[in-house]
């Protein structure tokens, strides 16, 4: 699938089957706050964490999504080896 047509995708998966949480991963720290910015735009509460966030805004951000405060998770697969399996 051609990278321009997955974000959104996603969107309408999400919205369209009403999703209330969705985790997704990403290869890269820049796509993962790329496609939590076109998401949010697309009024979907999105947040993205990978490693060149502090520690303390990652936790936050996981609590978030714990909390059900965000829909959406974009993560790089680096940054959720540490506290995915925390949760």
């Amino acid at each position: 699938m051609d990278a321009e047509k997955k974000h959104p995708l996603l969107s309408y998966l999400v919205g369209s089957n009403n999703w209330q949480q969705v985790l997704v991963f990403t290869r890269t720290k820049q796509a993962a706050d790329y496609l939590a910015r076109e998401l949010t735009a697309d009024g979907l509460n999105t947040k993205a964490v990978h490693g060149d966030k502090s520690q303390g805004a990652r936790e936050r951000e996981l609590e978030a999504f714990r909390e059900g405060e965000v829909r959406v998770l974009v993560a790089t697969d680096v940054a959720a080896r540490g506290w995915i399996s925390t949760a």
